[in-house]
């Protein structure tokens, strides 16, 4: 047993593949043909640097990576901002990608090119937003008797006065890295007290206006300070540095580059429980050799994922005088115990095997008539070393 894995243990050493630092990989982006690194597929499962000219007046480019496959307002998997340096003029700009591509895939790419806006453009933006949560707030909110009737939920009016503030805002950005994340609790807080609010109590507040115009006053007060709350707040996104969407190009459909496919081979040696007590145990054990596939990519799943594999294979020899009349023990199909089962990688190249063996009489062995009745399965554990074979099974 000792020779076997001093031989296995030289093979792994000999196969094993060295380990590569990763890094970013230089990929270069053509403004005019809009593409990347003169059509080359993108590199694949790494990350990488996109890298190229800063257009005329550019402040901020952004650039969003998206499934090349889904509807057109699905949400980008990954977005990364650069921002031109305040003490210094750019020519040029990096944009590292930390979302790894898989291979022989194809993604859609969106490059977003950010102009900055004057005083009188940031103060036109702030106005038009606001006259819209004005618009919208006035329509929502209407005197019932004594009280405000609201038109929808308060959860709603809050997410409709957050999308309406992400709406106006989605085609500017900042160079401070405010931004939106939506309204406050003090603004959630103050629609639930609007909304509990008793407008009988605008005759004490507005002395000289019949019981309806009280309540009328009272109400235009709620939405005031409402009104007031959420226009501070927005000020803090105005009153930065913004920059307005200029231009954009849409590479759609771009391929990563093919990634080879790995034939992982494992040799070890197990130990089978096939009758017996622990005074009597019978156990068969030797040297097997099967074939591994991993339940996960290591670069995108978890580690216990990419760490397991299902494995399959056979023993090479027949376990001898443990079966009855103290004959062999084999198996079906190769005429050898065979199994399936988990391998789990404990260190390098080395893996722990447990598994079930499909086991037989090896007078029988290879027959096919009554082959239910006289295969029986039996528990298996092991050390094995594996090797994986890089294979290009594109072609």
């Amino acid at each position: 047993m000792k020779k076997i894995f001093s031989i296995l243990t030289l093979l792994g050493l000999l196969f094993s593949s060295t380990t590569i630092i990763g890094q970013h990989q230089a990929v270069s982006f053509d403004y005019e043909k809009a593409s990347f690194n003169n059509n080359q597929p993108l590199p694949a499962e790494s990350h990488i640097l996109v890298q190229g000219d800063v257009p005329k007046n550019v402040t901020i480019i952004e650039l969003s990576v998206f499934d090349g496959k889904g509807r057109e307002d699905r949400k980008p998997l990954y977005t990364v901002l650069w921002k031109k340096p305040f003490d210094k003029e750019a020519e040029r700009f990096n944009l590292p990608v930390n979302y790894k591509l898989r291979g022989s895939s194809e993604y859609d790419f969106k490059m977003s090119f950010f102009t900055p806006i004057s005083k009188e453009e940031r103060k036109a933006l702030a106005q038009q937003v606001s006259q819209h949560l004005d618009t919208y707030i006035e329509q929502t909110f209407s005197v019932n008797k004594s009280s405000i009737k609201l038109t929808n939920s308060s959860r709603q009016i809050m997410n409709d006065l957050n999308e309406i503030v992400f709406k106006g805002m989605e085609h500017y950005r900042n160079r401070t890295n405010i931004g939106f994340d939506g309204f406050s609790d003090i603004v959630k807080q103050t629609l639930q007290r609007i909304e509990k609010a008793n407008l009988n109590k605008g005759r004490f507040l507005f002395i000289g206006k019949n019981k309806d115009e009280a309540r009328a006053e009272y109400r235009n007060k709620l939405t005031k300070e409402l009104k007031s709350i959420m226009f501070s707040e927005l000020d803090q996104i105005f009153n930065t540095d913004l920059a307005k969407l200029s231009d954009s190009r849409f590479i759609n459909d771009y391929s990563t580059e093919k990634t080879q496919r790995t034939l992982a081979i494992q040799g070890g040696y197990g130990g089978t429980y096939v009758d017996g007590t622990f005074s009597n145990l019978k156990v068969g054990n030797g040297p097997y050799l099967g074939l591994a596939f991993p339940l996960g990519n290591r670069t995108f799943a978890p580690k216990i994922l990419s760490n397991t594999s299902i494995t399959f294979g056979a023993y090479l020899t027949n376990f001898k005088n443990i079966g009855q009349n103290n004959g062999d023990v084999s198996g079906p199909i190769f005429k050898r115990p065979t199994y399936v089962g988990l391998s789990y990688k404990i260190y390098q190249f080395i893996r722990f095997n447990a598994s079930a063996v499909f086991l037989e009489d090896a007078s029988t062995a290879g027959q096919i008539s009554g082959l239910g009745s006289r295969v029986f399965i039996r528990p298996s554990i092991g050390l094995s070393l594996q090797i994986n074979l890089w294979a290009d099974l594109s072609r």
